[in-house]
């Protein structure tokens, strides 16, 4: 059991309820802090956590950068028809290893009597352009906030190479392959009760957008990191990606935002503007178009939800493009249950209708999950909702219905 009583005022510029909270709860962080999730619905340790990892990455031939008019290039190659570049950048393996810091919010529901009788933690894993606050936007837009009240823990992560995780290599080292191994790292902490000092007894991966691909890639490799696992924003087919990198306008981050990625390599890029974010993320009217500049005091406020994600935007890597199609492998040994979220109109692996010509998501489970029990799996196509669910107003249809599939499946 691990108590959680609030006591008095937590000093964050507006009034609010401090709290005791079990010493372990920042175990396994560096510079480990408490706070608030969004909604105040959960408390969390905030810090850096150290994961060993080792992968075999690929060699890629190919130089970083110098300007805009060469990363452009180098896209447009990549994506021409009949283009080799991918085939000529290959340039054999290598093996990365080493102990990365991976920043992360360890979160359980604020309620003392939930928070005690917590045993499954979901890791949280996010997709390319986003950062781990994607799980914790604002009040009704927070994945954390609606996992708590279930009952649930949540571990929300900047994936290697996002936010105050460490920023390796972005071509060389910033790979899909690292990325699986990371996760993986994760899930081995939380079983080994290195993070949190908690007996989590199952573990649930929740994966969003190429999250969900580096989940998939977990699933292959190792089938028994996770009890259940629940794939949002994504389906089984990777034909849109080159339709998504162009809309998305890929920017080297230095040059983009120099205050805030100004010291990071050219292979570091982000999305372009806000219009790239809306064209791939966002489908309007569902979601609330005001312009306010996003700060801390506004995040109670829906009305900057979008606003939010644009000035949160954040990096990806050139060796993450040309390499996430080589962990989407089916996940033959997995048994556990699957979940399966994706907003009707997805841009990224739907093309704007994953209704089209039938329900997308009914073919991920027997394409990349073929041994999930089907009787225990679900799907769900999330009504008036683009591909960042998260953001989108009908966001918390898409929370009741995964903490639905969790409860029913025992979690």
């Amino acid at each position: 059991m691990h108590p959680i009583v609030f006591l008095g005022v937590l000093s964050n510029g507006a009034a609010a309820a401090a709290l005791a909270f079990p010493p372990s709860l920042t175990q396994g962080f560096r510079g480990g802090k408490i706070v608030y999730s969004a909604g105040k619905q959960a408390i969390c340790a905030n810090g850096v956590v150290s994961v060993p990892a080792s992968a075999t990455n690929t060699i890629l031939n190919l130089s970083s950068p110098t300007t805009q008019f060469n990363a452009t290039e180098i896209f447009q190659e990549l994506l021409q028809a009949g283009s080799t570049l991918l085939q000529r950048a290959q340039g054999g393996t290598r093996t990365v290893q080493g102990t990365y810091g991976i920043a992360g919010n360890l979160c359980v529901p604020a309620d003392s009597a939930k928070a005690g009788a917590v045993k499954t933690v979901e890791i949280l894993t996010h997709g390319v352009g986003l950062e781990k606050s994607y799980w914790d936007i604002a009040p009704g837009y927070s994945y954390v906030d609606a996992a708590a009240v279930a009952g649930y823990a949540t571990f929300a992560y900047d994936r290697l190479g996002v936010g105050q995780s460490d920023h390796p290599d972005p071509i060389q080292d910033v790979q899909a392959f690292l990325e699986v191994e990371i996760l993986h790292g994760l899930a081995q902490l939380f079983r080994t009760k290195t993070i949190g000092g908690y007996g989590f007894t199952k573990i649930v991966g929740v994966g969003h957008s190429f999250g969900s691909i580096v989940q998939v890639g977990v699933n292959s490799k190792y089938p028994k990191d996770f009890d259940g696992v629940v794939l949002t924003g994504f389906t089984n087919t990777l034909a849109n990606l080159p339709y998504t990198i162009l809309a998305n306008s890929p920017s080297i981050a230095a040059l983009n935002q120099p205050s805030r990625f100004g010291k990071l390599p050219n292979g570091y890029l982000v999305h372009n503007d806000e219009i790239a974010i809306q064209e791939v993320f966002f489908r309007y009217p569902y979601f609330d178009p005001a312009r306010k500049p996003a700060t801390e005091a506004d995040r109670a406020n829906p009305a900057t939800v979008f606003q939010n994600q644009v000035d949160r935007k954040d990096t990806y890597t050139f060796g993450e493009e040309l390499t996430i199609g080589g962990v989407l492998k089916p996940a033959a040994e997995y048994t556990g249950p699957i979940d399966v979220v994706a907003g009707l109109y997805d841009y990224p692996f739907c093309l704007g209708n994953c209704s089209y010509p039938d329900n997308q998501l009914a073919k991920v489970q027997p394409a990349l999950y073929p041994a999930a029990d089907r009787t225990k799996s679900d799907i769900y196509l999330v009504p008036e909702n683009g591909h960042c669910i998260n953001a989108h107003q009908s966001a918390g249809k898409a929370f009741d219905q995964i903490n639905a599939f969790l409860k029913r499946n025992g979690f």
